[in-house]
């Protein structure tokens, strides 16, 4: 049932996008309804549920990015606009999905289906700071000289 849900309000969020930003190159109101509701179910398997978890949220919104561009792309030029616009409506639209998609990762999948990054995903070079003292080399060479006496000059 929570995945019903993530869907469902994956469909809202980016039907809310499409909406926008199709509606402006006269996209009809139908094909927009069914083009999100294609390109949707991919990018919640393969986006949220598979690269997510493994490789965090910069790297899902890549994927995102790319899986939108392109699934937008062939489907507007297919069914919708055999045009070369077909590619700048999918690159337009595409850039607001993926922005919009970085919150939904942040804030839906992570709280909404508790799904955390797996241990593998951390960077095992990460790097600590480390607390010390400093030395000068020319301090270090001072001490190991002998203080001259001021008796000898007498």
């Amino acid at each position: 049932m929570r995945h019903v849900k993530a869907l469902a309000m994956k469909y809202g969020i980016v039907l809310i996008v499409t909406l926008s930003v199709l509606s402006l190159f006269g996209v009809p109101l139908s094909w927009i309804l069914f083009v999100t509701f294609l390109i949707i179910l991919p990018a919640y398997v393969l986006g949220d549920l598979y690269i997510y978890p493994r490789y965090g949220s910069v790297i899902a919104a890549a994927a995102d990015f790319g899986l939108y561009t392109v699934a937008l792309w062939i489907i507007l030029f297919l069914f919708v606009d055999r045009t070369a616009t077909s590619i700048q409506n999918a690159i337009f639209a595409s850039i607001f999905i993926t922005f919009v998609e970085s919150l939904y990762h942040e804030f839906i999948i992570a709280k909404m289906l508790n799904i955390k990054k797996e241990e593998y995903m951390r960077n095992p070079y990460v790097f600590l700071t480390e607390f010390s003292e400093e030395h000068d080399v020319s301090d270090l060479k001072e001490d190991k000289k002998e203080p001259k006496s001021d008796s000898a000059q007498d």
